[in-house]
């Protein structure tokens, strides 16, 4: 693998301990999402305004430039994006065999003691208040997960670097580390063969003009991880300088669905904003493509929607993907 250009973002690893028996959804990613955007509008909103949208610490705030980004309309894409992309994925643990067998979703369930590692992706000047995130997901975690708000512990924290991960909290700690946030290089894989596999882990859910798409061709997943990597490079200046040619998108086109082991799967969730339950979901399984050439023209891509997920909700931990070369 080679890296092609250096990212504004930073990743970090949590491990949370069960302090009691700990029953979560199939798919928890909604779950630490709200709990984690709660607990943090809680313990930094200064103004105390029911909205952030008239807050003059909109900008700078580390709730909105994590959770309601808004651009500031000195930036040339402002007229484009009135609100950017959440510059956050989460990743989270999911298994979705049973499902692709025919079986049912069962719910995670926790003995005390029992972890629970996810991870946390930020990008652009929200990586400047990462002990804020760090402090809140310890008081998330101490507050109770979950409808019966069940407790856990934050046990570790790791910034995952090209070195190897460095712990940047462990339980018992005086204080978050806040090392300097380096850019990271995104490694390209070298996709030689005619064939490839996409591996959908969690729900992709992919929405091209306001329709949600499946099955999911080739040139589908090409334009929407375009899409999302144009926007979040339009907000946060994520790419540097390099832009994805667009003539990609035509020439995936030429590219064939040959295997198709892929299921859509709807999830429910709870939305306190709407205070009304909610169905989302996505496609998740295997996708084999071909090509009469070598996928080597959309490997920058494809490497992006690895590490930035693909479609809605990735904040939530939507779709996450994995690229495998035969």
């Amino acid at each position: 693998m080679s890296a092609l250009v250096e990212l504004p973002i930073t990743r970090c690893r949590f491990t949370i301990a069960a302090e009691a028996p700990t029953t979560l959804p199939p798919f928890p990613g909604p779950t630490l999402r709200g709990a984690l955007g709660y607990t943090l509008r809680r313990l930094v909103c200064a103004t105390h305004m029911p909205a952030c949208a008239p807050c003059p610490l909109r900008f700078s705030c580390a709730y909105p430039l994590l959770f309601e980004p808004f651009m500031p309309p000195d930036r040339p894409a402002a007229s484009r994006y009135t609100r950017p992309p959440t510059p956050f994925m989460l990743e989270v643990p999911f298994h979705s065999e049973p499902f692709l067998r025919g079986e049912e979703l069962r719910p995670l369930t926790m003995a005390p003691g029992e972890t629970l590692t996810f991870g946390l992706t930020i990008i652009g000047p929200a990586r400047d208040h990462l002990p804020y995130y760090v402090y809140a997901v310890m008081k998330m975690a101490r507050n109770g997960l979950g409808g019966r708000h069940q407790p856990f512990r934050l046990l570790r924290v790791e910034q995952l670097i090209p070195q190897g991960p460095r712990v940047i909290y462990q339980e018992g700690g005086k204080y978050v580390e806040h090392p300097p946030a380096p850019t990271m290089p995104m490694p390209i894989p070298i996709l030689s063969s005619s064939r490839l596999a996409i591996r959908f882990v969690t729900p992709a859910r992919l929405d091209l003009g306001k329709d949600l798409i499946y099955p999911i061709e080739f040139h589908h997943l090409i334009q929407a991880i375009r899409h999302r990597v144009m926007a979040l490079d339009a907000s946060y200046g994520l790419l540097n300088g390099f832009h994805p040619d667009p003539g990609l998108i035509e020439a995936a086109r030429s590219v064939r669905r040959v295997e198709d082991r892929t299921r859509w799967l709807d999830l429910r969730r709870y939305s306190t904003r709407q205070k009304t339950p909610m169905r989302i979901g996505g496609a998740v399984g295997i996708v084999v493509y071909e090509s009469e050439g070598t996928f080597e023209p959309f490997a920058p891509l494809l490497a992006l929607g690895e590490l930035l997920h693909v479609g809605k909700l990735a904040s939530m931990g939507l779709g996450r993907l994995e690229v495998n070369a035969p």
